[in-house]
């Protein structure tokens, strides 16, 4: 289970233990309510049909037969009090996404107003879950794309450094090469500065025995006169 997925899970567990609690309010509403349930019938002679608080109050609001005490949003979640028209009946009811969900039915104001205080509390709880989730989940997104963008920036740096290890692998692939090179035309050198010095040498003995020749050529015919 990764980490939205459990902050989801906490979220419905939540929503699922108030609930619970809803359920025990909807016990104590029933307990408190003195009006006798309300019946509907088609016409005249029909069998009237029981109707639930939700059906019952979503039928006035359509006849425009019930007016608003209090409403206090949390989110996505609302929580309203209600009053008939028409008769001392007050409805206590829950919003998601501003549906009609849930809803309890007082013959009291006193009674209502503290279902209605307690639910608002409830949906301001769970406002602040699905409030915590959304901010987490921004962040796990923004960590995403801090991590694509680190990934790719490292990428990129991998690859210049690719880059520049191949250069400098040339670069001292070809300094070694010249290093070679030079040393080998410094022993050239060398070995033809030798050469030369050895020919000047023999230059100049093949130079200073001519010169020993031609002097004894030139005493010779004197002696004779």
């Amino acid at each position: 289970m990764n980490f939205k997925q459990s902050m989801q899970c906490r979220f419905n567990q939540s929503v699922y233990v108030c609930l619970l609690g809803l359920a025990s309010v909807t016990a104590t509403a029933v307990a408190q309510t003195t009006v006798a349930p309300t019946f509907y019938g088609n016409a005249a002679g029909t069998r009237p049909v029981l109707t639930s608080p939700l059906a019952e109050l979503k039928q006035r609001l359509t006849e425009k037969t019930v007016r608003e005490l209090r409403t206090s949003y949390s989110g996505e979640y609302g929580t309203t009090l209600l009053l008939a028209d028409d008769a001392p009946i007050f409805y206590v009811a829950l919003l998601h996404k501003k549906n009609l969900w849930r809803v309890l039915r007082f013959d009291a104001l006193a009674p209502a107003e503290q279902a209605y205080t307690r639910l608002a509390q409830r949906s301001a709880d769970w406002a602040s879950d699905a409030m915590r989730l959304q901010v987490l989940t921004s962040q796990e997104r923004a960590l995403a794309r801090a991590t694509q963008e680190s990934e790719a920036r490292l990428a990129t740096l991998n690859a210049d450094m690719q880059i520049m290890q191949g250069e400098q692998a040339r670069i001292l692939q070809a300094r070694e090469a010249a290093q070679s090179q030079a040393q080998a035309s410094d022993i050239e050198r060398k070995a033809r500065a030798i050469q030369l010095q050895q020919l000047q040498r023999d230059i100049q003995q093949l130079e200073q025995a001519l010169s020993g020749v031609n002097a004894q050529e030139r005493v010779s015919p004197g002696h004779e006169r």
